[in-house]
């Protein structure tokens, strides 16, 4: 919806734009069903936003219409997917002022941003010295809402069968974390298939629990945190925190002052 609108604005004014969402919300849709079970569809969701974006505009362009209610009407937008309890002022205050571009958190890692945390801690116990070897178990802590995209059911996410399912594994992000690999912790090579049946990684996966952490639960949904607690072999009891992710802008703001 909001790609239409900025595309419609590039074309046309007030009628071009109320038009194209009317059209945009027929053809907005996804489902993360896929991260469950598999399915490599999750990758174009943004994509096709865009598309139906671009498409919604130009047939409007060549003459179709949308209704002029279709956020606020009886059977708008509002009314289908926020059940009609919405902030209508929130739509348009700051609207050509405010610029929420400046405020976007930036994904350092190919895989999904929930995520992103565990692997910060765990690299940190690598750059300490800790080897997979010097582990007893793990307890990677997140967010409770986050739960059901990367630690459940467990046995699934410490066994990914593709690269795209490790994507949304905590147990695997930690592996990828404790082993390091491309880019500026992680990168793609490091989600491929072959990585994500290799028996040395699920042996570190299987060591990984992921339970809902009290701190992290009150920072979400403004950060993406993780706690990570190791029980290693010697006895010793290490703990990560990351309560900031690399790709937060205020994180971002602060390393170039």
């Amino acid at each position: 919806m909001g790609s239409a609108a900025g595309v419609a604005a590039l074309y046309g004014g007030e009628e071009m734009i109320c038009d194209a969402l009317g059209v945009a919300a027929s053809m907005a849709s996804g489902i993360i069903e896929s991260n469950r079970t598999g399915g490599t569809v999750k990758r174009i969701h943004c994509g096709w936003a865009a598309h139906s974006a671009v498409n919604a505009v130009d047939l409007v362009r060549y003459g179709l219409t949308g209704p002029p209610t279709v956020l606020e009407g009886r059977f708008g937008f509002f009314q289908a997917w926020l059940h009609g309890v919405y902030e209508a002022d929130a739509i348009t205050d700051g609207l050509g002022s405010t610029w929420s571009i400046q405020e976007i958190f930036f994904k350092p890692y190919p895989a999904n941003h929930f995520t992103h945390a565990a692997v910060d801690a765990a690299s940190a116990l690598r750059r300490a010295g800790i080897s997979p070897e010097d582990i007893d178990s793990l307890v990677l802590g997140v967010p409770a809402p986050n739960l059901r995209t990367i630690g459940e059911p467990i046995e699934v996410k410490r066994r990914p069968e593709t690269g795209y399912m490790a994507q949304f594994s905590g147990p695997y992000a930690v592996a990828a974390g404790l082993l390091g690999g491309g880019g500026l912790e992680v990168g793609l090579d490091d989600y491929t298939d072959e990585l994500a049946r290799d028996p040395y990684r699920r042996s570190i996966m299987d060591k990984v629990q992921v339970v809902p952490d009290d701190e992290c639960t009150a920072i979400f949904p403004m950060q993406f945190p993780a706690v990570l607690t190791a029980r290693l072999t010697d006895g010793r009891v290490l703990v990560e925190k990351v309560l900031t992710t690399r790709g937060d802008p205020s994180a971002r703001s602060a390393s170039m002052n």
